[in-house]
């Protein structure tokens, strides 16, 4: 729709492109994953070689980054079946969603869908986009425009420096694992309980209960193995798995949160799916290392935890800013169109991403359809083609046309 309500694409077209396909998006995850096991599959034979450390270090460095640019593709599938888009039924989207898009990467479905609303109805928008709900996000935003040197300074070479990574970062990796809640929807009373409460209240809650049980289950797993009774390590983690389930089953169905819409079962019940799958991570790994002797405790720390903590949210920083930093709030300008360089698309724009503006007028359209209708809105919507921002390149564009860095650096383009 545009500013005065009337539809920009025809009804017919939406029927044609909001079509989901119950294959096409599973096909996707599947080349992603096979890419992350031929990827560790190399590292890890590389490891266990005599090839020697000028070969294996920087491959160990090339599969962290490649492993955090795939994470950061599942994730865009994962915001894909945010908007019910990864498969047609309701139950299969959400439960696919959890288990091969969110669960990996440690977080849930339900946790990203609760803010990425808010962003679609207030992109932009600094005191109700979840996105920009955090005084350092909101601050990065404020300084745009920004001059192309300090963009490269800032955003590019700063990527070595850890403490501006992580600094800048954590309420990215935190929104993304717990949610946010935009500002202006905080509790209105801001007198706090007695310290003693506050603590009795944040051991009720179920992801500090989870955390504080999946690091009991990591310690005790590991001193038994090192007793060496396998008996002992199997009645340790099935005693340890039986308590977390009585605390489950005694925590009210209120404390999981809402069932805004239906899904594959319960908010509790789905809890229970994701802390028994992290279970199973944690088992496989310890049970991996005793028949194999092979420290598989590390290997997922170094290899899957760190890219997960440092390159996944860096590269989701530094998409959130091409698609939406230095532009407006309104319906046609509050995103780009962004025509990439293959390199670009495939590590931050990929899945449709390079069309974001259109996503954000058709939020139920695939990504596989939205190039055919941004051509449509080209072909057919003045009003479109006179107000969207498109820029082609990152550095360099053809004569008349604009590079992604100098539209960040315009003044007044917000």
């Amino acid at each position: 729709m545009n500013r005065t309500g009337s539809p920009l694409l025809r009804s017919d077209e939406l029927r044609q492109w909001t079509k989901v396909s119950n294959s096409r998006n599973l096909v996707c995850l599947g080349v992603e994953y096979l890419w992350l096991l031929l990827l560790h599959s190399v590292n890890f034979y590389l490891i266990q070689s005599e090839a020697g450390w000028a070969v294996i270090i920087p491959f160990g460095i090339f599969t962290v980054l490649m492993t955090g640019s795939l994470m950061h593709r599942i994730g865009l599938l994962g915001h894909e079946a945010s908007h019910g888009l990864l498969h047609s039924n309701r139950k299969w989207n959400d439960l696919l969603s959890d288990l091969l898009c969110f669960y990996p990467l440690w977080s849930s479905t339900d946790s990203y869908r609760n803010k990425h609303l808010g962003h679609h109805l207030h992109p932009n928008d600094p005191d109700r986009d979840p996105n920009m709900a955090g005084e350092k996000t909101e601050a990065l935003y404020a300084r745009f425009p920004m001059p192309r040197p300090a963009f490269i300074w800032n955003y590019y070479a700063k990527f070595f420096w850890p403490p501006f990574v992580l600094s800048n970062l954590f309420d990215l990796c935190r929104m993304l694992s717990f949610g946010r809640v935009p500002k202006g929807n905080e509790e209105k009373d801001t007198v706090k309980p007695p310290l003693g409460t506050r603590v009795r209240n944040l051991l009720k809650k179920p992801v500090v209960l989870g955390l504080i049980y999946l690091f009991t289950y990591v310690f005790a797993t590991r001193r038994l193995i090192a007793w060496g009774d396998h008996l002992h390590v199997v009645l340790g983690q099935l005693f340890l798995i039986m308590i977390a389930l009585a605390v489950w089953e005694w925590l009210p169905d209120s404390s999981f949160g809402n069932d805004t819409r239906k899904s594959y079962t319960t908010p509790k019940k789905r809890a229970l799916v994701r802390l028994l799958v992290y279970t199973g991570i944690i088992t496989a790994i310890a049970w991996a290392r005793v028949f194999t002797g092979f420290h598989w405790g590390g290997y997922y720390m170094l290899f899957w935890i760190f890219p997960l903590v440092y390159v996944f949210p860096y590269l989701m920083l530094l998409r959130e800013i091409y698609q939406h930093a230095n532009l407006g709030k309104g319906q046609l300008d509050n995103s780009r169109i962004i025509h990439a360089d293959p390199f670009t698309r495939w590590v931050l724009l990929g899945f449709g991403n390079d069309f974001h503006l259109v996503h954000h007028l058709y939020p139920n359209i695939p990504h596989y359809h939205l190039r055919a209708a941004h051509d449509s809105l080209m072909e057919k919507s003045s009003e479109y083609r006179s107000s969207i921002k498109e820029t082609t390149g990152t550095f360099h564009a053809p004569e008349g046309l604009e590079p992604l860095l100098d539209s960040l650096s315009r003044v007044g383009e917000r």
